[in-house]
């Protein structure tokens, strides 16, 4: 029985680690770029000048309909770095309220 129940809580601890690391992250889009943090890392730093937009992460694997939605912020160099909130401040949530926000604070500066 024990070995029946041992991967039904490994799934639920690995969806619980994703939704605190999820809640934890933050997103902030000001005039002076976006700043990210994935929980647990420090934050970074990003210029609005080299951000290109946002763009949701494909959903991939066998479990994929139940992870979080995230999303990828793509430079202008094409590099790209993973965004675990997509939600800010002043921008709601969802890529295309980010993107909205970004080229506000673009077409503004």
């Amino acid at each position: 029985m024990a070995l029946v129940l041992i991967p039904a809580v490994l799934i639920g601890a690995a969806a619980v680690a994703a939704v605190v690391c999820v809640r934890c992250s933050s997103l902030r889009i000001t005039s002076a770029g976006v700043e990210i943090r994935n929980y647990p890392q420090a934050p970074k730093m990003v210029a609005l000048s080299q951000v290109e937009g946002f763009e949701p992460t494909t959903p991939f694997g066998y479990l994929s309909g139940i992870r979080p939605q995230t999303g990828v912020l793509v430079l202008t160099d094409g590099s790209r770095l993973p965004v675990r909130r997509i939600a800010a401040p002043g921008a709601g949530s969802g890529i295309d309220g980010l993107n909205e926000r970004v080229k506000s604070l673009r077409h503004g500066a």
